[in-house]
């Protein structure tokens, strides 16, 4: 259990490249690389979108837990959703009822 208040899951939508569109809550969206930093400094390694990893973290009950891992190259967008969406200037919550 951490001591540490990190407010409300936030709400996330992930556009896949495949044109899957799904809800994702979590706390931290990270980009991680197989390259060390290190390796690219000393042996020259080029990293590309291809070897990034998009890792998304929540703490959900009472656990900081892995909520979705997945190659960037599979996501087409990443839109956060938590406050809804605004149209022509009319406010509609994330269930898509105007508030």
């Amino acid at each position: 259990m951490s001591d540490f208040d990190y407010g409300p899951l936030q709400t996330y939508e992930v556009t896949w490249k495949s044109g899957h569109v799904e809800r994702v809550q979590c706390h931290q969206i990270t980009w991680h690389s197989r390259d060390t930093g290190l390796s690219r400094g000393v042996l020259g390694v080029q990293v590309t979108h291809d070897d990034r990893r998009v890792l998304m973290h929540g703490m959900v009950n009472g656990r900081w837990l892995l909520v979705l891992s997945a190659m960037e190259y599979d996501i087409r967008t990443i839109r956060l959703v938590t406050g809804g969406e605004e149209f022509a200037g009319e406010r509609f919550d994330i269930a898509g009822g105007e508030s």
